[in-house]
């Protein structure tokens, strides 16, 4: 609904709706940074480094929180050298770098007669928003095009950002809810000496949290401005969307890689006798049925035939030859096509002292917290283990398996064979018909703080939205309309074989807050919840990490940092997934 600024350079980049910025803060620890440097943060410092630039800013409703994210990189101090924050502007002439013209410039561009004077303002920014709230939203869009531009000439940098918005919790125009902030970056394109606006962009939120519409805000500053560095150059190099911030024990493997299942090589025996002989292959290590080795809180330790470390998790020269014999074929790993496999140690196992911070980890609660490719291996590796230690014998005859094609096929001694399986179950989110309220249960197995989405198997001849009416209807005796239920997304869920489906699902309108009838051998506690709890409760599970691990949140409670009664799934998990779009609506 946004149209473009007239004036900017960039016609379709120019402005754009954002509807949510992803909330980037994890505990700090002693071995990680400051949550003030986040992801975007450090990617921009390391862009700015790699290219050799500087930036510099002026914010408003952000009062400093984009200079000291900024400032709290290590290396900053290469490529900024300040700047200036302007919280009232007719009050702030003077930090204004002496310049009474944009000082002046900036009182005009907040006057309720700008945005009827100046031709290439915005109309239309939200149709339910007060033509008042419209105004000031299109005031600043002038205001920090004037800033950005200002501030790049008179600080000779590279690159100049600018912020104003409001962040809440009360707003002045009326009708005005949330937050929101138009962000703009000056600079110079490669090769010409004039600055121009390179990037401008309308953040809105969803909320009138200040705390966190400041850092909602931040980060985006801080990724507009990278993406206006490559529009000013772009044969600029690029760094990692998510920059590495752990020591990854014995893996070379990074968000940029992908997993190869290569289904194609199974049965081909010369071709699989060559990748277990592979000494650079890489294997993900699964002690018992719920344990993998970790190598950092988001990555997984993946050792190699070549390397010491691999031959310190066995008593024994029989075991280790018995697990190397056993191992199951994963695929290969990104463009070089390394080969992975999957390794099983016994329950007892336990990493030496020597092992460079590598440590066993639950599955189901720290997979999340894994990369996006981390993950999928855990759960793949932890779903081959857990079949194989379930299908020693034939399901057809009761004769004893051998596991061929890599691992991945059970054939027994009368020639039958059998393939791993996914049993399809349905989680779905249940709000009320208005979706101000959200149905959240709690199981027995999880911890009295920890509230999440409802969940259960598909039957046989049973289609997936019959299934959540059911389970819905059996769990808390609450009926969903069936023409609300929508598919959302899904994940692998190996525990112990599952494959998840999830959905969104409303009551009727008529039930209003239905009534909650839960039964007690699936269900401990089912409650509605108020979208604003959910919210902060979202909040306060990724300040956590791993809140399905007790011990997490008990260390958070000793220390005084966590003293709330509700929890959300972390990031990662379909639960969250389901939570999380909701809460963005």
């Amino acid at each position: 609904s946004l149209r473009h600024v007239k004036r900017s350079p960039l016609q379709a980049r120019a402005l754009y709706s954002l509807r949510h910025v992803k909330r980037q803060l994890s505990s700090t620890t002693d071995s990680q940074q400051s949550s003030l440097a986040t992801q975007p943060f450090q990617r921009l410092v390391e862009t700015l480094k790699s290219s050799t630039q500087t930036c510099t800013i002026i914010e408003s409703s952000c009062g400093g929180l984009i200079s000291s994210s900024l400032m709290s990189v290590p290396g900053s101090s290469r490529v900024y050298f300040g700047g200036t924050v302007a919280y009232s502007t007719k009050r702030a002439g003077k930090l204004l770098c002496g310049d009474e013209e944009l000082h002046d410039r900036l009182l005009k561009s907040t006057s309720p007669a700008a945005s009827d004077d100046d031709k290439m303002m915005i109309v239309g920014v939200e149709e339910h928003l007060s033509e008042e709230t419209k105004a000031y939203i299109q005031s600043k869009v002038k205001w920090t095009q004037e800033a950005a531009l200002s501030y790049c000439k008179h600080m000779d940098t590279d690159f100049a950002i600018a912020e104003g918005g409001a962040t809440g919790p009360t707003f002045h125009p009326e009708g005005m809810k949330a937050g929101f902030a138009v962000l703009a970056v000056a600079g110079r394109r490669s090769g010409q000496d004039d600055v121009e606006i390179l990037a401008q962009k309308l953040v809105l939120s969803t909320h009138g949290d200040r705390e966190m519409n400041m850092r909602l805000y931040a980060d985006a500053a801080a990724e507009l401005c990278v993406e206006a560095m490559y529009i000013a150059n772009p044969s600029i190099e690029m760094t990692s969307e998510q920059p590495d911030t752990h020591q990854v024990q014995s893996t070379n493997v990074t968000d940029k890689l992908y997993l190869d299942r290569s289904s194609h090589l199974r049965s081909d025996a010369k071709v699989m006798k060559e990748l277990y002989n592979r000494s650079d292959a890489q294997h993900v290590i699964v002690k018992g049925a719920s344990e993998v080795l970790f190598g950092s809180d988001d990555q997984l330790s993946l050792p190699t035939l070549e390397q010491p470390f691999l031959g310190t998790l066995f008593e024994t020269d029989d075991a280790k030859k018995e697990a190397l014999e056993n191992r199951t074929f994963l695929g290969r790993l990104g463009d070089e096509q390394t080969p992975l496999f999957a390794m099983y140690l016994p329950e007892d196992t336990n990493v030496s002292s020597d092992s460079n911070s590598s440590y066993f980890a639950n599955t189901r609660s720290r997979a999340p917290m894994l990369s996006p490719l981390h993950n999928e291996i855990a759960l793949t590796a932890t779903a081959y283990v857990n079949w194989r230690d379930s299908h020693r014998f034939c399901t057809r005859c009761g004769s004893p398996v051998e596991f061929v094609q890599g691992g991945t096929c059970a054939k027994c001694t009368s020639g039958h064979m059998a393939w791993p399986r996914q049993d399809p179950s349905i989680i779905v989110l249940v709000t009320n018909a208005e979706s101000t309220h959200a149905l959240l249960a709690r199981s027995p197995r999880h911890p009295s703080y920890l509230y999440t989405a409802l969940a259960g198997f598909v039957e046989p001849g049973e289609n997936m939205e019959t299934a959540v009416a059911r389970e819905v209807h059996e769990e808390v005796g609450v009926n969903v309309n069936h023409h609300s239920i929508n598919y959302i997304s899904s994940q692998a869920w190996p525990f112990p074989q599952s494959c998840m489906i999830g959905f969104h699902a409303k009551t009727n309108a008529a039930d209003g807050l239905a009534s909650i009838n839960i039964d007690p051998e699936e269900i401990v506690d089912a409650r509605w919840f108020e979208k604003e709890d959910v919210y902060l409760a979202a909040r306060d599970t990724d300040m956590m990490g791993a809140v399905l691990d007790r011990q997490v949140v008990e260390a958070q409670q000793a220390n005084g940092n966590w003293t709330g009664s509700l929890l959300v799934p972390s990031k990662g998990v379909l639960a969250r997934t389901l939570v999380d779009h909701w809460l963005e609506e």
